[in-house]
Parts: C-alpha cells; sequence; structure tokens
C-alpha cells in the first residue's frame, strides 16, 4: 500500500480532471485494428475495437489473454507449490485499506475490504471472508479462491521468483442482508516465489510505476433475489476492460460522466488522514 500517498499526490494536483470523449471510438483511434493494444485489458480507451463495452462478465476473456501473454515468457510452476507457504495476508487480505472496483455498465463504485483468508490444507484453494460496501450498504460475504494457474518468470525478469497467480473466485453475499448476490470470476495477483524457503508473497516491486495494477477480480455480481447479473471489477489501482471509465494516463482518473457514481472523494485525497506521512483511510466502514 505504499503506492498510496504517491497516487494521492498526482490526482490532488491534477485536480482530479478525466478525459470524456471519444473514448471507445473506433473512428477516432488511429491504431491498426490488430494492434496488440486492442488486445490489452487495461488500454481501455482502445478495447472497443475487438470487444463489447456493454458485456457483463469478461472473466473468461481476462484468463485467456493475461495467460496466452505470460505462455511465452514463463514457466507454468503451479503443481510444485502445493507444498509452498502462501502469505494470505498480504496476497488476499487488504489489513487497513480498501480495494476500489465498479459494479454495472454505469460504473457505480463499489468498495471491498478481505479480513480473514485460510488455505485449505494440501490444496490450492481459499477460504476468504470479507465485506462489500455500495453507497453505504455494507454486506458481509465468504467464499472460497482456487488457484488454476502459476506462471514464473524467465525471460525479461527484474529478479528471480517473479510470477503471476490466477485463480477462479466465488464469494457469496450474507442473504439475510439488502441488495446481496454472489461475486464471481477470475482473479490476477503479482507474487514472488522464493523457493528456498517456499515461499510466496505479494510483489508490489512496480508499484510506483505508471498503469499498476495488481489483486485485480474480474467478474460479476448475480442478485440472490432478481437473478440480475451485473459486471463487477475491482483490486488494487488501475482496472481492466473498463472502458471510457478511466481517463487517466499514469494514474487511474474517473470520466466526468461517472463521478457522481460514488467517486466524487476518490482523487482529491479527502478520504485520507496523514500521519508522519503515512495515509489512512478515514473511513474504516467495515470495523
Amino acid at each position: 500500500m505504499t503506492r498510496i500517498l504517491t497516487i494521492l499526490m498526482i490526482l490532488i494536483s491534477a485536480n482530479t480532471f478525466a478525459q470524456e470523449s471519444k473514448y471507445c471510438d473506433a473512428e477516432w483511434c488511429s491504431l491498426p485494428k490488430n494492434h496488440e493494444a486492442h488486445f490489452d485489458p487495461y488500454y481501455n480507451g482502445h478495447l472497443c475495437e475487438n470487444f463489447d463495452s456493454k458485456q457483463a462478465d469478461f472473466s473468461a476473456k481476462y484468463l485467456r489473454l493475461q495467460t496466452d501473454r505470460l505462455s511465452k515468457i514463463a514457466i507454468d510452476k503451479t503443481e510444485q507449490l502445493v507444498q509452498y507457504k502462501f502469505d494470505t495476508d498480504s496476497l488476499f487480505n487488504t489489513g487497513e485499506f480498501q480495494q476500489n472496483g465498479i459494479i454495472g455498465l454505469d460504473y457505480k463504485r463499489i468498495r471491498f475490504h478481505i479480513s480473514d483468508t485460510k488455505q485449505k490444507e494440501g490444496e490450492l484453494e481459499f477460504i476468504i471472508s470479507g465485506k462489500s460496501n455500495v453507497s453505504g450498504n455494507i454486506c458481509d460475504f465468504k467464499g472460497s479462491l482456487k488457484i488454476l494457474k502459476v506462471f514464473e518468470i524467465t525471460e525479461n525478469y527484474d529478479f528471480p521468483g517473479q510470477a503471476s497467480l490466477f485463480a477462479e473466485y466465488e464469494f457469496y453475499e450474507d442473504s439475510t442482508q439488502n441488495h446481496v448476490g454472489i461475486f464471481k470470476g477470475t482473479f490476477e495477483c503479482s507474487i514472488v516465489i522464493d523457493h528456498e524457503t517456499k515461499e510466496i508473497k505479494l510483489d508490489e516491486s512496480f508499484a510506483i510505476a505508471d498503469g499498476y495494477y495488481n489483486r485485480t477480480y474480474v467478474g460479476t455480481w448475480k442478485s440472490y433475489k432478481s437473478g440480475t447479473l451485473k459486471k463487477c471489477i475491482w483490486g488494487d489501482y488501475r482496472l481492466p476492460f473498463t472502458f471510457d471509465f478511466d481517463g487517466g494516463d499514469g494514474e487511474m482518473m474517473v470520466n466526468e460522466k461517472y463521478i457522481e457514481n460514488g467517486w466524487t472523494t476518490f482523487g482529491d485525497g479527502s478520504e485520507y488522514e496523514y500521519s508522519k506521512g503515512k495515509p489512512r483511510l478515514k473511513n474504516q466502514w467495515w470495523k
């Protein structure tokens, strides 16, 4: 979470400016249709060439695109890691912070806090508990996250052990609460594998880089009551498959037409207080 202060400084100096027009406009984009940018889930302004911005579920496409890319520069180490120790606190839990995301095609803000993660003995599966928050409607959820693939990078890596972990998740909100349902999709995070100690931790070595993303959940939310399926994507910093929602360059900057959907204080620093230069979220709503 060391990146948060840097993000706030940039966002405040930019006065929460967000680009509005011509995102997802095929006529505006000067790149060839087969350009790799049109297949990068995080290059949101160009995705419309090959993807439908009205689609709800991008979990399968995200998994395929990201794993296809990594398979060219990495080795599948999934089975080898069954006996390794996963640092669940850094990999999944959010501590004193929250993760931000979008729900629905109007990109309403949704916040997540994951408080507890336990690994099933001898399996690459984790039981996760946490809370979601949409416009003050706070719901408890619990579910599972199962690792599908772990790719250890072998080419162009900065240091040994860099890898990407992919999983599928299914989180169930408490059915006795209001406006509840099921979160389901694909998870990705950057990890570091220490083969000597057989430990796996979160990799935040690129946290100060432009376009940084990590611990990303790409999927849907489905209402228990109505069966309505909504796009739901959240994580640390940049979000994939959000098309015209994010008009930023180095940092995420919310398009003006979505600001009123819960994002008014996202970029002005007012959500944090500072003690010895360290940001702290003022409203720790999950407590």
